[in-house]
């Protein structure tokens, strides 16, 4: 009988989540349709997109579990993404909304006058993207075999083949549409599940003196890191979200700029109060599982060990709903730069829009598959592979295109300066700090930010951007009617 209550909710919100799917497959009409939901998106929508992407299934598995063993000091990462939605919504978004294109590759080989950073930013967004898409496996993969008893393998296929199949028939029309009703359902998942949580402890006071007992630290602004890790936490998913075009392509499907604004007034009073919460929840299941095997299965073990079966069903889906969210915002993004940046640019610049929206539907295929084996073998945890994409997504694409938008006097050797020697420095980092030649207690981000300004601030003073770059950087700074539905694609 509980196993039948548990599938009941389970079916429930997947019936949503079908409906939902079934009603945005019929408004897409086209290509702009499928890349950017025809840009006629409102702020509810981008607010809740925005927001259910970047809780992903990955606060309730890998925040959490960082929560549950590093305490406060985690709240770094939800303190820099709450910064980025910041930056994202009031500086950026307008503007790249005011260009009016279809991807970030198409806005820098335009502010830059270089058609060759189409195809290798695209590449190097598709190579990060792969490793974020397997992070994203794994959540998915965690949950079923919890849920169902199926075999990881099996349980990591089954999440490729939904994500796959809402992102084929839907693309960003049922992204927003679906993100909008993930919003709600993920919400949900973690409030009610919260009393019962709360229920089965013996109160706030007995909670924290047993965790400071064991853990002094915990409760302190950096928790159990270093201050240097704190930070570099912070910059990582500050600009690693500002180097992510699954949350910048959001801003082309606004209808004008006073909606992306609106969104970043709605995303700000949503997103710290709701990652608080989760918080709360990690502190009450530290004290109640204190020697777990695996602390990104915390939410899930305490909501089947408290939880009645049907919301144990409601809350499983809703955090599946976290993972799809993400997987398929992420994944029509990469396909929508390879299609539009590399096949339709370079090799075939006469291809007709139904040509190109098949295209670009294989493409989802391909990098689908890519990424399969790193959510099959799951070789670190969720966030360690989430910041290894966004140290390369935000050192050489975040910070790229801030100083693009802010440095009129930034140029193409500057940008090609900056993308090349970050993306170089963020890997070699990386493979430096795992092969245990740099110490662990700074993550490569910081450096790799600072050195990467430099070069780019020294490599443009070296020369002066032509009349084409001034043109585009000045015309992202005029403001037009709020009300003009800017369609064109060039």
């Amino acid at each position: 009988m509980d196993t039948l209550w548990i599938y009941s909710g389970v079916g429930f919100v997947f019936l949503i989540m079908m409906i939902v799917g079934i009603i945005s497959y019929r408004q897409q009409k086209g290509l702009t349709s499928f890349y950017v939901a025809g840009r006629e998106s409102r702020w509810y929508l981008i607010t809740a997109s925005l927001f259910a992407s970047g809780i992903s299934g990955a606060t309730f598995l890998g925040i959490m579990a960082w929560f549950y063993e590093f305490g406060t000091g985690t709240m770094w990462i939800p303190v820099g993404i709450a910064w980025s939605y910041f930056v994202l919504c009031f500086l950026i978004g307008p503007k790249l909304r005011r260009f009016g294109q279809l991807t970030v590759s198409d806005y820098l080989a335009e502010r830059f006058d270089s058609p060759l950073l189409r195809p290798v930013f695209s590449v190097i967004v598709s190579v990060w993207m792969v490793i974020l898409l397997g992070s994203l496996y794994v959540q998915g993969g965690l949950l079923f075999t919890e849920l169902f008893g199926l075999s990881y393998v099996a349980s990591t296929i089954v999440t490729v083949l939904i994500v796959v199949i809402f992102t084929v028939f839907g693309g960003m029309i049922i992204i927003l549409n679906t993100d909008f009703a993930g919003m709600f359902i993920l919400i949900a998942a973690l409030v009610i599940t919260m009393p019962f949580l709360i229920n089965a402890a013996d109160g706030w006071g007995n909670v924290t003196t047993e965790i400071l007992s064991e853990s002094p630290d915990y409760f302190t602004s950096t928790g159990e890191l270093s201050i240097l890790m704190a930070f570099s936490w912070f910059f990582i998913w500050l600009f690693g979200y500002l180097g992510n075009p699954g949350y910048l392509t959001r801003f082309y499907a606004a209808v004008n700029t006073r909606e992306i604004i609106k969104a970043g007034i709605g995303i700000a009073l949503l997103y710290l109060p709701v990652m608080l919460l989760f918080f709360i929840s990690a502190i009450y299941g530290r004290y109640l599982f204190s020697d777990i095997y695996d602390p990104e299965m915390l939410w899930i073990t305490y909501t089947f060990e408290y939880a009645p079966p049907i919301v144990i069903g409601m809350a499983m889906a809703g955090m599946f709903m976290a993972v799809m969210t993400s997987a398929t915002s992420w994944l029509l993004a990469g396909a929508s730069s390879l299609g539009r940046d590399i096949y339709q640019k370079i090799i075939n610049r006469d291809v007709s829009e139904k040509r190109m929206l098949k295209i670009t539907k294989l493409i989802v295929l391909l990098l689908a598959a890519l990424s399969v084996p790193i959510g099959i073998a799951r070789p670190a945890y969720i966030l360690e592979l989430m910041n290894l994409a966004y140290l390369i997504a935000g050192s050489g694409g975040g910070l790229i295109i801030l100083m693009s938008m802010f440095y009129r006097g930034m140029t193409r050797q500057g940008a090609w300066a900056g993308i090349i020697s970050a993306t170089v420095m963020a890997i070699t980092g990386t493979i430096l700090q795992y092969a245990g030649i740099l110490t662990e207690e700074i993550d490569p981000m910081i450096p790799t930010v600072l050195a990467t300004f430099v070069i780019v601030i020294i490599v443009s003073k070296l020369g002066e951007p032509n009349e084409k770059m001034v043109a585009v950087y000045d015309k992202m700074l005029r403001k037009p009617d709020p009300d003009q539905d800017n369609k064109q694609v060039s």
